[in-house]
């Protein structure tokens, strides 16, 4: 049976949708019909979309991949956050290289409180107020009623990357890690992408039309979200019941709830951040920020702008 041989292991709102959908598309290489897959991150058994009850179940996934296929991959972005997730990857797959994808923490933490937002996984609608809940939600209260992993929604540490990164570094090989950057990925996709294809050892298929993928959305009906989001109990109630019917049915049931959910979706104008917040969350990040600096040897003054 065939097994991924890379992962898309983070950050999410850091361009992780398009590298995916870009490489699905080439024709060396298969990816897993369903992205956040989250099987190495057992700290997050909410934000699984398939019910697994073993090893082979996740292999399954990836069954249909062809001896055609140099790249066999698949997309997890909560990895990077997981306490275990990298530890459970290498037991099970040491020569897999590694994608992370990073962007500025403090528009991170923006677009991921606007994208918690219409998940309803956040019920906080200002920023600098979800920010100011944390310790609260910390200790287990004032959490939005769909969503109970309170880590999810520590911004202030989820987007301190430095110490994500440490962990990896310490686990695989630096030559099976690529760390790119939304900066680079949105100035110049095609450049970006064909150092990953490098990286995975794939040749170029020449591909020059990159559209924008998953840009900043809402959803058209609030009910339709609740429905597509329901509590933690009702939804591992659903997940047990599909998965009786085997992974393959599991992996058909989600693939029409991505794209079903994405019909509940409209492009929405992107907020901006309040200047005096903004401020103060550059300062906040700036000691992070220069630790990825070093850990990149990459100048990111522009961050501290």
């Amino acid at each position: 049976m065939r097994e991924p041989n890379f992962i898309i292991a983070g950050a999410p709102r850091c361009g992780t949708t398009a590298l995916y959908a870009y490489l699905s598309e080439h024709p060396d290489i298969f990816m897993s019909h369903v992205k956040e897959l989250h099987y190495f991150s057992g700290d997050f058994p909410n934000m699984q979309k398939i019910a697994f009850h073993s090893h082979d179940d996740y292999l399954a996934l990836f069954a249909n991949a062809t001896d055609a296929h140099l790249g066999i991959g698949e997309a997890s972005t909560f990895y990077l956050f997981s306490e275990v997730a990298f530890q459970k990857m290498y037991a099970a797959l040491p020569n897999a290289k590694v994608i992370i994808s990073l962007r500025n923490p403090v528009d991170f933490v923006h677009s991921y409180h606007r994208l918690n937002l219409s998940l309803l996984r956040d019920n906080e609608a200002d920023l600098a107020k979800a920010w100011a809940l944390q310790e609260q939600r910390k200790l287990g209260k004032s959490l939005p009623p769909n969503f109970r992993e309170s880590e999810l929604l520590m911004y202030s540490e989820l987007g301190k990357f430095s110490p994500y990164l440490q962990k990896l570094f310490a686990i695989y090989p630096h030559e099976q890690i690529k760390v790119i950057l939304l900066d680079d990925l949105i100035e110049n996709t095609k450049a970006v992408y064909e150092e990953l294809l490098a990286f995975l050892d794939i040749s170029s298929d020449g591909r020059c039309e990159f559209p924008q993928v998953n840009a900043n959305f809402e959803n058209k009906s609030q009910l339709m979200a609740k429905i597509f989001h329901p509590s933690p109990s009702v939804y591992r109630f659903f997940m047990k019941t599909i998965s009786l019917f085997g992974t393959s049915f599991m992996e058909r049931v989600s693939v029409f709830y991505n794209k079903a959910e994405r019909l509940n979706t409209m492009p929405k104008k992107r907020t901006e951040l309040d200047p005096e917040f903004r401020a103060y969350l550059i300062s906040y990040f700036r000691e992070d920020i220069e630790k990825i600096s070093h850990l990149l040897n990459r100048d990111l003054s522009t961050w501290l702008e």
